[in-house]
């Protein structure tokens, strides 16, 4: 079973984001984010990572509290249930084609527009949604779940990471899309005609995997698994970063080690990881960074000590990696963190 700490973090433009939203359409925001467990002062602090499973459970309050999975940003609302429903309706589709035609059909009917499309083409698929309102969408924050929502869907339904060619964004390159990356491994395309996910079309006719009782746990963990990439059973990149998490305070574990510890060879590790839409460095910057963010905020330990327990022999390595991976210095980071949770 997935242990809750290796969700890691998220990025502080969702949760500010889902705070001014919710707050713009008549929601006690600060009650929300109370039950979420979260400072109001780390709101529009973009150098302050928030815990993925604090953002999650902030998000769903917010769904529960509009009362619709839209949150007014469509000319429709989207009743508590439609994702799921139309989880219920593809989830016994025969192919990934079926299912995602017939969740763009089911949506359609339900919005009583053309709100998803599904081009078919000899190499590559376009999944595009149309985002009525955008200049209502704070911070594109309900053009982002979408793509999130299908795409984690998508690779849920064929138990394995449906690769993204591009990502295709309807706006310009915003401040925080360097977390895209990590939740859209691809190739990035701003202002672009429309907003879109772009995938080889021979995974179309993969079969789904699923079933109605997987689905009920899918949908259960929601949206904390729109946060992350789906991952197979048993995929190189989840292995790699298990090998990394355990290993990383020995020293500075290197691809070389993580190979032999899996019996490959350096060059079919990469190639793996390259097939999942990862590397071997965004993998162990990312274990690094989140564990160096617990370590900081939860602990009051030295930053030469910190930067040890991440692999780091030299803190001023340490602290320009860090700086880079937040934008803050280890010390800025956590006095920020300090003084927004501290007691009134």
């Amino acid at each position: 079973m997935r242990n809750k700490s290796e969700y890691g973090t998220g990025c502080n433009h969702y949760i500010s984001a889902l705070y001014h939203l919710s707050k713009k359409i008549g929601l006690d925001a600060d009650a929300l984010l109370a039950q979420a467990n979260i400072s109001k002062d780390i709101i529009d602090k973009p150098e302050i990572r928030v815990k993925t499973e604090s953002l999650s459970i902030f998000q769903k309050a917010c769904w529960d509290g509009s009362k619709e999975e839209s949150m007014g940003l469509l000319p429709q609302r989207l009743e508590l249930g439609t994702y799921y429903m139309m989880g219920k309706l593809t989830v016994n589709q025969p192919t990934l084609q079926k299912a995602l035609e017939l969740g763009a059909r089911f949506y359609n009917l339900v919005t009583r527009f053309e709100f998803i499309s599904v081009d078919v083409g000899a190499e590559v698929t376009v999944m595009s949604f149309n985002n009525v309102f955008p200049e209502d969408d704070f911070g594109h924050l309900f053009a982002e779940m979408c793509l999130l929502a299908w795409h984690r869907y998508a690779s849920w339904l064929i138990a394995d990471a449906l690769p993204l060619i591009e990502t295709r964004f309807n706006y310009p390159s915003p401040q925080h899309a360097r977390e895209y990356s990590y939740l859209f491994p691809g190739i990035h395309r701003f202002e672009c005609a429309s907003l879109s996910l772009v995938f080889p079309s021979h995974y179309l006719s993969l079969g789904v995997k699923q079933n109605e009782s997987s689905l009920k746990s899918f949908m259960h963990n929601c949206p904390l698994e729109l946060f992350r990439q789906y991952k197979a059973d048993y995929s190189v990149s989840t292995e790699v970063k298990r090998i990394i998490n355990r290993t990383i305070t020995a020293g500075n574990t290197s691809i070389d080690d993580v190979a032999a510890s899996l019996y490959m060879t350096t060059r079919t590790i990469m190639r793996r990881l390259k097939e999942e839409g990862s590397s071997f460095q965004q993998i162990k910057d990312l274990v690094r960074r989140d564990k160096a963010i617990t370590l900081l905020t939860l602990y009051s330990l030295p930053i030469k000590e910190v930067a040890e327990k991440v692999g780091y022999s030299d803190p001023a390595v340490f602290t320009r990696a860090f700086k880079s991976w937040t934008g803050e210095s280890p010390r800025q980071y956590r006095d920020k963190y300090n003084q927004s949770t501290a007691p009134y």
